[in-house]
């Protein structure tokens, strides 16, 4: 079994059982699902420019503010309309078919 991307393919599969599995708003799951997608560094994809490119795609529709990602990930998130979320759910769903 290939062992690249291991770590992305953990947290990003944890973060699909998340927005996939509660009843809260696309928001809040999004909200919810940010600290496992959080445990992925763009370095992880540094032999893959496409990949690279497409996390840090996912980063920046996450979190406009980078100082302190995490928090401004939450206060974006919780911002978004259904259609913007949803988007995002969409991108971070297909990113980890990617990995795969």
């Amino acid at each position: 079994m290939d062992e690249i991307y291991t770590n992305a393919r953990e947290q990003f599969f944890a973060a699909i059982r998340i927005l996939a599995s509660s009843p809260d708003s696309i928001q809040t799951r999004l909200i919810d699902a940010t600290p496992r997608i959080l445990q992925v560094t763009i370095d992880e994809f540094e032999s893959a420019h496409e990949l690279k490119i497409r996390f840090a795609r996912i980063l920046d529709l996450l979190a406009v503010d980078q100082d302190d990602i995490a928090t401004a990930a939450v206060e974006t998130a919780a911002h978004m309309t259904d259609f913007e979320a949803t988007k995002l759910a969409d991108l971070i769903c297909d990113f980890f078919s990617d990995l795969e």
